[in-house]
């Protein structure tokens, strides 16, 4: 396991404390980044952003219907009305 780094200037997204963030990398060959402060911890992706967890949530359900409490997700294409008009409310 590599050492740890403190991050200067980072703010824990939990507790709001800054300089309080340290980043390693894990036995899983993850970038981590942790508060010192109140323990939050999650795993960096490759472009150093948060990985989600996976969740039944997140996960897409082919081919199932919405449960009751969800909407039937649908695309909507919004059409500029009259695109060749100029705009009058500055």
């Amino acid at each position: 396991m590599m050492p740890r780094r403190f991050i200067a200037g980072a703010v824990c997204p939990r507790c709001a404390q800054m300089d309080k963030i340290v980043m390693y990398d894990s036995e899983e060959n993850q970038r981590v980044r942790e508060c010192v402060n109140c323990g939050y911890r999650d795993a960096l992706d490759e472009n150093g952003k948060p990985i989600e967890l996976t969740t039944r949530v997140n996960q897409p359900r082919v081919g199932e219907k919405p449960l009751e409490h969800e909407d039937e997700i649908t695309y909507v294409r919004v059409l500029e009305s009259n695109p060749g008009a100029k705009r009058r409310d500055h």
